[in-house]
């Protein structure tokens, strides 16, 4: 349906096809979809990386239920139900509305500082501008530009008259002053999945048994890991480089058992993810290298000015929870008289969370009480 331009092949051929021959197969649907799919999670959450983990997430459980797709000529509009369900099960969990504080940043491919504070601004322009439009119009706009579909597609997808998106995306282009209008189009553009995005979700689904993912089996990989972290460490050294931050979270959370054979590996490895490019990741990171059974000593001057940077950091919960953790919030050591000066005031500065401020502020009494 979509995209014929680029992939002739129908959508009904591709779904017997990845029904008869397993993940393999059901690459070129994720490849037809993911810019859609993307996009209707991103009208939704308007968090980029948030978007993109549903994204994936709905392609696994696609996959998973692909043998109840009765019609495959509605392949797209059933995905796009699929992606609806699990972006309104993200804001259900988190039980709180879109912060745009909290948009994820892009990966790891920064020219420079200036580009990147540049480059982060203009999404978040376009983010509260495209969140001002009515549900319908942000849906439509974010269609028709991140994967450059034409009307009639972006019609097909919605199940729409063709008027209709003729109709919605006239009345956004009128709510988007025209400047604005061209910012809105090389942002979406510029955030499309690239190309490893088939790759990534290919490797989701080949992580489970059968092409399937469940709580059970997130069990079992636990209770396994237990038994094997520690003459598996390569595994976790592996894990870490995977593309999909899930992954990576799962090793980061699961090191833990690695210990104390692997000490030094572990931290090692904790250390170098507190620069991963997922907010999470960095997190977890952060929290188990100072629960790691060193000396108060090392922690401070080896650990702490690895950790102390993250009150700087992009996402507001991983801000929140460093400025806990500093001040041995959850049982751990309090390093709040370590804690560079200049960085709790920068940090402060910059802080506009309320909640997060109250623990900077808290953070820095401490620290001033210590040094007098």
């Amino acid at each position: 349906m979509l995209q014929e331009e680029r992939i002739p092949i129908d959508d009904a051929t591709l779904v017997t096809e990845a029904k008869k021959s397993g993940p393999a197969a059901f690459a070129p649907i994720i490849e037809r979809y993911k810019e859609a799919v993307f996009a209707v999670a991103l009208a939704r959450l308007r968090r980029f990386h948030d978007a993109e983990d549903v994204a994936q997430a709905t392609f696994v459980e696609a996959f998973e239920r692909l043998k109840n797709l009765k019609d495959p000529t509605r392949l797209g509009p059933w995905l796009r139900s699929i992606a609806i369900h699990r972006s309104i099960d993200l804001l259900r969990r988190e039980s709180r509305h879109v912060e745009l504080d909290d948009l994820d940043e892009p990966q790891d491919q920064r020219p420079d500082p200036l580009g990147t504070l540049e480059a982060t601004e203009l999404r978040e322009q376009v983010m509260q501008a495209i969140g001002r439009l009515p549900h319908t119009q942000r849906e439509t706009v974010t269609l028709y530009y991140i994967g450059g579909y034409s009307q009639e597609e972006v019609a097909a997808m919605l199940e729409v008259p063709l008027g209709t998106v003729k109709r919605r995306l006239h009345e956004a282009r009128k709510r988007l002053k025209e400047d604005m209008l061209g910012m809105v189009e090389e942002v979406l553009k510029g955030e499309a999945p690239k190309e490893a995005f088939a790759e990534r979700v290919f490797d989701l689904l080949n992580c489970y048994p059968q092409g399937r993912i469940s709580w059970k089996h997130w069990q079992a990989v636990e209770k396994e890991l237990r038994k094997i972290a520690v003459p598996g460490i390569e595994g976790f050294i592996k894990a870490l480089e995977m593309p999909h931050w899930q992954t990576r979270r799962m090793a980061t959370e699961m090191m833990e058992y690695a210990l104390p054979d692997h000490r030094e590996t572990v931290i090692e490895l904790l250390k170098k993810s507190l620069s991963d490019p997922n907010r999470r990741v960095r997190r977890l990171a952060a929290l188990s290298l100072m629960e790691v059974e060193v000396s108060f000593e090392r922690k401070r001057d080896e650990f702490l000015p690895l950790v102390a940077p993250l009150l700087l950091d992009r996402s507001m919960r991983t801000r929140r929870r460093i400025a806990v953790l500093l001040q041995g919030g959850w049982g751990e050591d309090d390093m709040s008289a370590y804690v560079p000066l200049e960085i709790i005031a920068e940090a402060h500065l910059r802080e506009e969370n309320e909640q997060a401020k109250r623990w900077l502020d808290r953070l820095l009494e401490k620290h001033l009480q210590a040094k007098k």
